[in-house]
């Protein structure tokens, strides 16, 4: 079975929809969602991994199309531990990374099929708690009606989607450009003092089962994301995500497979 690293995922200003999207054999070419579940027999661990020492107990099962998941993100790995999540750009000349230690995000993904294209599509939104900046920065919640709750970003309603994105997804704001807003204020630099919004798209870098990360240098070298409409900037942070049919149903973690 091969693993194929291109999934829908998450970022520092936009996870929601990780692991609920995958790429699967379908009748149709494209991207289908399915989760993670016990008796398959094929692969390790509740995160349904390739590597490790746990049971090849687990396998995938594909969500039917025209089929709501209801998923949640966190920036918790399959191994327990919560992945800081960074946004990083230099702003005025000066390097300055914004640093999250909570990331929690939920929203609901279906799978479709069009012109012979099966694929994924979902909507949510994300609240990033523990932010921290560089510089001796606080960082504030901005609605748009000024300044809100220290040290918590929200993003505004995201949508993800892998049609026409071949192995890959996108992930862009539901409506206009504006994935999320945010204030500094008490920057040792008073130039990078202000508020910011952060527009654009972003693709994942890589899949391990269940987990979807981000690295800086490759979400920079997209060059789709940007503060202020100017400022060219990049995210770090690997997040977890799980699904479940209805709210009766417990979550299951989801992956990526062909």
């Amino acid at each position: 079975m091969k693993i194929r690293r291109a999934i829908i995922g998450s970022c520092l200003l936009c996870a929601l929809l990780a692991s609920l999207f995958a790429v699967q054999g379908a009748s149709a070419a494209g991207t289908t969602g399915y989760t993670c579940v016990k008796g398959k027999g094929e692969l390790r661990g509740e995160h349904c991994l390739t590597s490790g020492t746990a049971p090849a107990e687990y396998g995938h099962v594909a969500v039917p199309v025209n089929t709501t998941t209801e998923g949640t993100v966190t920036n918790e790995t399959t191994s327990g531990v919560k992945d800081s999540g960074k946004l990083k750009a230099t702003i005025a000349g000066v390097a300055i990374t914004l640093t999250a230690t909570g990331a929690n995000g939920s929203g609901w993904g279906t799978n479709a099929e069009e012109g012979g294209e099966m694929f994924a599509h979902g909507e949510g939104t994300t609240t990033f708690t523990g932010v921290t900046a560089t510089g001796s920065c606080k960082v504030f919640t901005d609605s748009g009606a000024g300044k809100g709750e220290e040290g918590v970003i929200h993003t505004e309603p995201l949508k993800a989607t892998s049609k026409g994105q071949g192995d890959s997804g996108k992930l862009e704001p539901k409506e206009g450009t504006v994935f999320a807003r945010f204030i500094l204020e008490g920057c040792v630099n008073s130039g990078i003092n202000g508020t910011y919004t952060v527009t654009g798209s972003i693709k994942p870098t890589t899949l391990e089962g269940s987990t979807v990360s981000y690295t800086h240098a490759n979400t920079t070298e997209q060059n789709t994301l940007r503060l202020n409409g100017t400022i060219k900037a990049g995210v770090e942070i690997a997040t977890t995500g799980r699904g479940r049919a209805n709210a009766s149903e417990a979550y299951t973690p989801g992956g990526a497979t062909t």
